[in-house]
């Protein structure tokens, strides 16, 4: 038999951005999550600080989508929207980006695309606990940094045309693809023109939008939360770091397409699995050493 993908295994048919960056960590929980799926109270508290935050700017188009399709034009109108307001707002939160990294599609959700002197800076916030973080820091600072680093990069490609609509046209299959009846009679209950209803006139658009923001910054911002009262603890800004993703990305890549299989975190990084809910269970390869 051939050589099986990670995809093919795990049956995905994306990679998310977060997964690659997660690969850092520990790859091999990385996977195990993939396989396994979990919610922690801590988890639910983050993701309660983000949708707190996205209130405060976001356009939201309200309406339940019916199918897939109907989802991914609800991201689409709601990135154009978000991308369209930067001028005004100074920024705009949770933009659907995509992209292809050796020939397999990469999609994320970045947190921030902020207006600073000018240019667009990404910026990615993190819900920790305040009081057990070290200096304000979280413990994953490696893979949040690359996962900031991979959004660039993303992005970058959009705004420079290096992934193009047609290439997320052809990858998504979204050219012969309708909204369903009941959504699209929602959209257009809402006053969209027609030139804004449709699965690749609204991706279009965006396309066309992300193209068209000011200059992208060298410089990322990385934000730790505290998850219980959302206060920044630590702010910090670096600049993009093209050298380190582009000597992260091949190895980390042959994963996907099953060169390899997943690495357990090194002997000296061991004391990560204290805090893993797999070690022990799924994954005893530092268990009892």
């Amino acid at each position: 038999m051939g050589r099986v993908s990670a995809l093919e295994r795990l049956r995905k048919t994306s990679i998310s951005v977060k997964d690659i960056a997660s690969q850092l960590w520990c790859e091999k929980q990385m996977e195990l999550y993939l396989m396994q799926p979990y919610s922690t109270p801590a988890m639910a508290k983050g993701a309660a600080v983000h949708a707190t935050i996205q209130e405060q700017v976001f356009v939201e188009l309200p309406l339940e989508p019916v199918t897939w399709w109907d989802r991914l034009y609800k991201w689409a109108y709601e990135n154009y929207n978000g991308i369209m307001n930067i001028g005004r707002e100074g920024y705009c939160r949770e933009v659907h980006i995509y992209g292809s990294i050796n020939g397999y599609r990469i999609s994320g959700q970045v947190d921030e695309l902020r207006l600073s002197d000018g240019r667009i800076m990404v910026v990615e916030d993190k819900t920790i606990n305040g009081n057990g973080s070290r200096n304000g820091v979280g413990r994953r600072i490696d893979s949040d940094k690359m996962q900031l680093n991979i959004y660039h990069k993303l992005l970058e490609d959009m705004k420079m045309r290096r992934y193009t609509y047609e290439n997320f046209a052809r990858s998504y299959g979204i050219e012969d693809k309708k909204l369903s009846a009941d959504f699209e009679k929602g959209v257009r209950s809402l006053g969209v023109r027609d030139e804004f209803v449709g699965l690749g006139p609204m991706y279009r658009k965006m396309f066309d939008a992300v193209a068209q923001m000011p200059v992208l910054s060298d410089a990322v911002r990385l934000k730790y939360l505290d998850r219980d009262t959302k206060n920044v603890i630590t702010e910090m800004d670096m600049q993009y770091d093209r050298k380190g993703l582009e000597a992260y990305l091949p190895d980390a890549m042959k994963y996907w397409s099953g060169n390899r299989d997943a690495r357990p975190v090194s002997e000296e990084n061991k004391s990560r699995c204290m805090s893993c809910r797999f070690f022990g269970k799924q994954c005893t390869v530092w268990w009892n050493r």
